[in-house]
């Protein structure tokens, strides 16, 4: 109904910033309570018709949504994963940020990083947007699967985008030249080294996917990427820099934000099987988010991963 590939219909983080699409639920105003900032955009309405039950995942605990919930209807909020981001609104300039979030150490570390990428000759960075010609975005797209279908071999683990790209191929072009969405590109003799895609709205920047040319991994360029993402936002007004669901390495040394995210049940008090399915989908949740703060979920059992060799052994 949004466009989206189908597993991130239910989801309000992917709804709202790939889409603009907020549900029937939340209608209104989202105000920003970090920086305490409206998202000025008129979004759709993603409806949900004749159902007495009906769940919205990833719902982020610094956006304040203005619900709309009819008497006869309940709402159960259950705590789920938590998310990362940059809030860069109490800062000047990223040299400020750095000295705040970075050591002194790892500030040297990326410096000299990425003198010695330059000093290869050939580097670029560029964010495409715009009037972008669709040969140059097929190329880059085409470059963007391989490098992370190679990533992701790499750590043995399965991407749920590789197996929709034809779909995200059609669904970002047009929100890239209507400047909603904006591909961070570094290249090196015209090769993108690294690629991320990220979306707009208003003052803040998503990242939804991102990878890198694995041959190059000891220039450390997942960092040397980041750097040049943050300047871009302080350049162009962009307070919140969200990397969304999940934590890592990574995530956690650069992101000064940590937030939790909602899944929310929503369900017809009229109807005994809604009021059912709701407080069994609210244990289930917290049954699952018991297993995951236990280090069950996602450590010892790593869905992905299992997924990933099952793919592998069928092929």
């Amino acid at each position: 109904m949004t466009g989206l590939p189908k597993h991130y219909t239910d989801h309000c983080l992917f709804q709202l910033y790939l889409n603009k699409t907020l549900h029937a639920v939340h209608q209104g105003n989202v105000r920003n309570l970090l920086v305490n900032r409206y998202l000025s955009f008129a979004p759709s309405i993603y409806q949900e018709q004749g159902r007495h039950f009906y769940m919205i995942k990833d719902i982020p605990d610094y956006l304040d949504f203005q619900k709309h919930v009819p008497m006869d209807w309940g709402i159960i909020g259950v705590p789920q994963y938590n998310g990362h981001l940059v809030n860069l609104f109490p800062f000047q300039n990223l040299s400020e940020y750095l000295n705040n979030q970075l050591s002194k150490r790892n500030i040297k570390n990326l410096r000299s990083k990425k003198k010695k990428l330059e000093s290869l000759g050939g580097i670029e960075y560029k964010v495409l947007s715009g009037d972008l010609a669709e040969s140059e975005y097929e190329k880059i797209f085409d470059h963007f699967k391989e490098l992370l279908s190679k990533r992701f071999d790499q750590k043995g683990i399965l991407n749920r985008d590789l197996s929709q790209w034809q779909q995200l191929y059609g669904f970002t072009l047009p929100k890239l030249r209507a400047d909603e969405a904006k591909l961070f590109v570094i290249y090196k003799d015209e090769l993108p080294l690294c690629i991320a895609l990220n979306y707009i709205v208003d003052h803040v920047m998503f990242s939804h996917i991102q990878t890198y040319d694995i041959d190059y991994a000891t220039y450390n360029l997942g960092d040397i990427h980041m750097q040049f993402q943050l300047e871009w936002c302080f350049s162009n007004n962009i307070y919140i820099y969200d990397v969304s669901k999940g934590t890592n390495p990574y995530k956690e040394k650069w992101c000064n934000h940590r937030y939790r995210l909602f899944h929310e049940i929503v369900y017809s008090k009229k109807s005994v099987a809604g009021i059912i399915r709701a407080k069994s989908k609210k244990i289930e949740l917290n049954i699952l988010q018991w297993f995951r703060n236990m280090g069950v979920l996602g450590n010892l059992i790593q869905v992905d991963k299992w997924l990933y060799a099952i793919n592998k052994w069928r092929k």
